[in-house]
């Protein structure tokens, strides 16, 4: 037996025939295999024999074999054998039939709200399960999501592949196999964590989660462009509200409001898989109560339009209140009026407790002293300002606006923001 790949017909490890090959990756190749003593069709995965002799590519395919291993539960692929024949380095996993999420994404126009809950619900059981262990899968996509028919044993449904990145949580940085040349993810659906290279953990996969069900709804990823633009999005860019995307079928505003958590910049900000589970399992009990649109009620504060005189006098709205630190023209003022809004120009001594605060060109060290005491802040920067832009996030800034701000990318941003307030407040 060579070195080489295995050929259609050779026998690994002396009982795996190759029966055909599949695909390949940036580090193995998968096949179709028999077992031959039980007969049984297995995908087969050979790492790549330019890695064989690398000592971190070795410990990262090993790796993979034990973290898949590890994860017992109806959505996980399921790894059968592990070991060396020879030269070459191989394991045996369940052999999937079927098609990926992306060919389901790629193959529909709109996915129906019944089919989003399902595989949101499947998705969000299998990283319970994972976290619980705590595994971090952090590369979840739809590519990584196989949709499999039933097969007798283990019901239709999902199965999450490839924990080729997956860590456990809380290990050492040294690791988790993030060495030069090695994929770390898909810039559309990095947790700004992940982009910024900071700390992962269970937070990233909801994230990623919360980036696959947005695409779901709306048939786009939420952020476009080059990887570059994609990743700065990622970290500082708020992602176009749902409601925006037409529909033909409505869509519950509670799923509306559980992807926004999901894609909470901040990672103690969005929901444990555990609560997600119990979320769809909700919503999934109010589908069967019977349909309803209650979008509308999302809507309604921003269809009141009112006036106001000026920067120096308060916009009338209703709804959502913000207190304004800082210099706002006469034209945005107006803009937040009628995007149901009521806006005053505040000073830091007559803020109410728990205010939404809108600063403007505010001092870092202020949002950050702002937000220590329990306010949830609104600031700006010039475009390209980067650093500014992550000494503010690291302030605690809720949301990081671009100079010049246009007026209803304003409104969108504190009403989502309002929302997320309302809702930690238990209000």
């Amino acid at each position: 037996m060579s070195a080489d790949v295995p050929e259609v017909g050779d026998l690994v490890a002396g009982r795996y025939r190759v029966e055909e090959r599949l695909g390949h990756g940036s580090t193995g190749v998968v096949y179709r295999a028999t077992q031959v003593r039980l007969g049984r069709e297995v995908a087969l995965k050979v790492l790549h024999p330019r890695f064989v002799t690398d000592p971190q590519a070795r410990a990262r395919f090993e790796r993979e074999a034990r973290v898949a291993s590890a994860l017992d539960h109806p959505s996980a692929v399921s790894v059968y054998d592990f070991g060396e024949d020879g030269p070459r380095l191989y394991l045996t996993m369940e052999l999937l039939e079927g098609r990926t999420l992306r060919e389901r994404l790629s193959a529909a126009s709109e996915v129906p709200v019944a089919e989003i809950l399902d595989l949101g619900a499947q998705l969000a059981d299998v990283l319970s399960a994972a976290h619980q262990l705590p595994l971090v899968h952090r590369d979840l996509k739809p590519a990584n999501v196989f949709l499999v028919p039933a097969d007798g044993e283990r019901g239709a449904g999902v199965r999450v592949v490839d924990f080729g990145l997956a860590f456990i949580a809380g290990s050492a940085r040294e690791d988790r196999m993030t060495a030069h040349g090695v994929v770390t993810g898909t810039p559309e659906y990095l947790s700004p964590e992940q982009t910024r290279g900071g700390e992962v953990g269970p937070p990233t996969d909801v994230y990623a989660l919360g980036c696959m069900l947005y695409e779901l709804v709306t048939g786009r990823v939420p952020f476009h462009g080059t990887d570059m633009e994609v990743l700065t999005k990622q970290m500082f860019a708020a992602p176009p509200a749902l409601g925006e995307h037409r529909r033909t079928e409505p869509l519950p505003t509670a799923i509306d409001r559980l992807i926004v958590r999901m894609l909470d910049k901040r990672p103690a900000h969005r929901p444990e898989a555990t609560e997600l589970v119990m979320a769809f399992a909700d919503l999934d009990r109010a589908r069967d109560e019977g349909p309803r649109n209650d979008a509308h009620l999302l809507g309604r504060s921003a269809r009141m339009v009112a006036q106001a005189e000026g920067p120096s006098a308060s916009a009338v709205g209703e709804g959502v209140e913000v207190a304004v630190l800082g210099e706002v023209d006469g034209e945005l003022w107006v803009a937040l009026a009628a995007n149901g809004i009521a806006a005053w120009v505040a000073s830091i001594g007559d803020l109410p407790a728990r205010a939404l605060v809108y600063a403007p060109g505010a001092p870092t060290s202020e949002v950050a002293r702002l937000c220590a005491d329990g306010y949830t802040v609104l600031s700006d920067t010039d475009p390209g300002d980067a650093a500014r832009i992550g000494d503010l996030v690291a302030a605690g800034a809720a949301e990081v606006v671009l100079r010049p701000v246009a007026s209803e990318d304003l409104s969108r941003r504190l009403l989502r923001v309002a929302r997320r307030l309302t809702r930690d407040l238990g209000t």
